[in-house]
């Protein structure tokens, strides 16, 4: 038998040539016919993410020697695409020359961790407790030398309850019930109760006072910023002093009542009111004007407060009389021995209030007579 190869090649070729056309869905099964390198040449690429995905340190690493393969070979290796896993970019910009490489989370992603959202809300809830803590501790100091939620009652007050306030003060005589209103033991706001002390219009009639003390010296041509300030300085300085002879007076002679240190600071700053009528009498009809206006003023003022304060000082019990107990082989003694505590506790809540009546109406005078207009000071000015 002769041999022919070129009949032979001439055969493959010819059923090479005559081998039907795939079908799509065998194309989809077998996987796509485009060599890999052409495939992974059309990617995009990053300029962060290394060329090797197994090396992701950027470590140099020395490739094997590459053989050249046939086109028959190339052909029959199976074409797979292998995802390439995607390095995060730096947070921190571009890194510059000398600068070392940072791993995912540090180095210039070190602040990433501060900007996650639990993060955030882990240290928005952490300050505002501190912040809550703060202003627990600063509102205890403050009302433990300045208590703002008591002061608030005395300041409670209304359009009606300052006109018919200011009446009772100088028209004392014209009310009838002097009793205080409670609601479960503790008194009513100023504006459901006419005679609650307020400590608004001791604190304007002081105000008004200042401004009137500063005409009355312009007008008198004594009028300066000193004078105008000695005025206040010294009229405050007046109102503690008073407040610390009073608490004293309790102190030292043991009377018990239901005033407290801030009901005798609003009632004793109702002088304000009747002083501010002194100098605005002064202003108006000069020396006439201010002794009437002082004897109207101060007196209905000591009645008003004598008429005010008798409920709460003669109301209170004497600490004496509740520490007394029953012994029967000396009733008589501890009776007659109870009755003169009793006495004596009375008079001595009497002296108390005497002396707070008497002593309003020494203090508008002492505060009001250097303010005197004459007749000679104003054709001086």
């Amino acid at each position: 038998m002769n041999f022919n190869a070129q009949a032979g090649a001439d055969g493959r070729a010819h059923r090479s040539v005559s081998k039907k056309p795939k079908r799509v869905s065998d194309v989809n099964a077998i996987g796509s016919t485009i060599p890999y390198q052409q495939m992974t040449s059309q990617m995009p690429t990053n300029q962060y993410m290394p060329a090797d995905p197994n090396n992701l340190y950027g470590q140099p690493q020395y490739a094997p020697q590459q053989f050249p393969m046939d086109q028959q070979q190339q052909q029959q290796q199976p074409n797979y695409y292998i995802p390439q896993p995607q390095q995060p970019q730096p947070t921190g910009g571009p890194r510059q020359p000398g600068q070392p490489t940072s791993m995912p989370g540090m180095g210039g992603g070190q602040f990433t961790m501060f900007q996650q959202p639990i993060v955030q809300d882990m240290a928005m809830q952490y300050g505002q407790k501190l912040a809550d803590q703060g202003k627990e501790i600063v509102h205890s100091h403050i009302e433990k030398y300045l208590p703002m939620s008591k002061l608030k009652y005395y300041f409670s007050v209304d359009n009606s309850y300052v006109v018919n306030k200011l009446k009772i003060i100088f028209f004392p005589f014209l009310q009838k019930d002097w009793g205080m209103k409670y609601d479960h033991d503790n008194p009513v706001q100023p504006r459901y109760d006419i005679n609650a002390p307020d400590m608004y219009i001791p604190s304007m009639s002081y105000i008004t006072y200042v401004v009137l003390a500063g005409i009355a010296l312009g007008m008198q041509n004594r009028f300066s910023s000193e004078q105008l300030g000695i005025q206040a300085s010294s009229a405050l300085a007046y109102s503690i002093f008073e407040i610390v002879i009073y608490t004293l007076t309790l102190y030292i002679g043991n009377i018990s009542t239901s005033l407290s240190t801030l009901d005798l600071l609003a009632l004793s700053g109702y002088k304000y009111a009747a002083i501010v009528v002194t100098v605005a009498g002064t202003i108006l009809l000069k020396r006439t004007g201010y002794y009437l206006a002082l004897f109207y003023s101060s007196a209905m003022l000591a009645l008003f407060l004598l008429r005010t304060m008798k409920a709460k000082v003669l109301s209170g019990q004497d600490q004496t009389q509740s520490a007394v107990g029953y012994d029967p082989y000396g009733q008589q003694q501890q009776q007659h021995q109870q009755h003169t505590d009793h006495n004596l506790g009375r008079k001595r809540k009497l002296y108390f209030l005497f002396l707070v009546t008497g002593l309003q109406p020494v203090l508008a005078f002492w505060l009001t007579v250097h303010l005197i207009v004459t007749d000679t000071a104003v054709a001086s000015a």
